[in-house]
């Protein structure tokens, strides 16, 4: 779509490199772009107060967002968009919404409800309102977007290099997601596989909370974990070598992840615990495998079968490029 003198202000917290792609696309199309960050910090404890109890830090979160309201006042803006809202209030929501009337205001939720306490809040104060999560769009009346692919995934498409790994997974370590990955790693190397795994604590005060709520990580050492992440380049060279990937949706979502889109993007085959892959119009069985959370199977024949495209306009669907059209259009 075209954006030529179009200016959108944009907020979003930092996550996965989501604002930077969507801020690049928005440009691509010949958009400007104010962003702010969402959160005053990105911090352990002010993420953590936050996705906890706002009101926890409440007077510093407002503090900031005044600031970013009073450096944007006397701006014109044909949109302003949201990732997600954990931490705006409603009144500055407001205060914000009041000096920019002529701007369309749109909010996309990648995160689901339940794991977004101030999203009930902010969901009335929207033109429009969207999420990747279809049971939130049923129960909240939402509309429905999913997640996309970024860009540098085609290119990982094609390539017809060595694959380096059978299986690999590279995440934040919640839940249950640790024990199951190691399942299916013991799975896949007892058939003379190779695994690549990286498991991610934003604070070694995260991992000792998690081992403690945990039973099974009693026996698991700080070794084991990682307190970066990994840089964007590395994390696509890790995709270019892997043959299949695995996905861990969180217990509380059913909207399906970033992984699960860059599965797709790259034409990488996937491993996923989220059954409502099986309702996407690019599931193919060959590609992807739905296994169950507490037992998951890997069959032989899976491991074996080589990736089958899906049809092209399915495939672009689903692009970055595609979602910023469906949430401007």
């Amino acid at each position: 779509m075209d954006l030529s003198g179009k200016s959108i202000l944009f907020l979003s917290a930092q996550a996965f490199g989501i604002p930077e792609n969507i801020i690049a696309t928005f440009r691509s199309f010949g958009a400007d772009v104010v962003y702010y960050d969402e959160r005053p910090a990105n911090t352990f404890w002010v993420k953590a107060s936050i996705r906890i109890n706002r009101n926890l830090i409440a007077r510093y979160i407002d503090r900031y967002h005044k600031k970013v309201i009073e450096e944007t006042r006397s701006k014109k803006f044909d949109y302003i968009i949201f990732i997600k809202g954990e931490s705006f209030s409603e009144q500055n929501l407001k205060t914000l919404f009041s000096h920019h009337p002529e701007a369309k205001t749109i909010i996309y939720h990648w995160d689901s409800i339940a794991n977004n306490h101030n999203a009930i809040n902010l969901l009335d104060h929207f033109d429009e309102v969207y999420s990747f999560d279809r049971n939130d769009c049923i129960n909240f009346g939402i509309k429905f977007l999913p997640l996309f692919y970024y860009n540098e995934y085609r290119d990982i498409a094609g390539y017809k290099g060595k694959k380096e790994y059978d299986l690999m997974f590279v995440g934040t370590t919640h839940s249950d997601r640790y024990e199951f990955i190691k399942k299916i790693e013991q799975q896949i190397c007892s058939n003379g596989g190779k695994c690549f795994t990286y498991f991610f604590f934003q604070g070694r005060i995260m991992f000792y909370k998690y081992k403690l709520q945990h039973r099974s990580m009693r026996h698991v050492s700080a070794s084991d974990f990682h307190f970066k992440p990994l840089s964007k380049a590395t994390l696509l060279d890790l995709y270019r070598k892997s043959r299949i990937i695995v996905d861990v949706q969180h217990p509380r979502q059913t909207g399906l992840t970033l992984r699960t889109l860059e599965a797709l993007g790259s034409k990488t085959k996937l491993i996923t615990t989220n059954k409502d892959v099986r309702n996407y119009d690019f599931y193919n069985q060959n590609n992807i495998l739905v296994v169950d959370r507490k037992n998951p199977i890997v069959p032989n024949e899976f491991l074996q079968a080589q990736y089958e495209d899906v049809p092209e306009e399915i495939y672009n669907r689903y692009s970055i490029d595609r979602w910023v059209d469906n949430l401007l259009r």
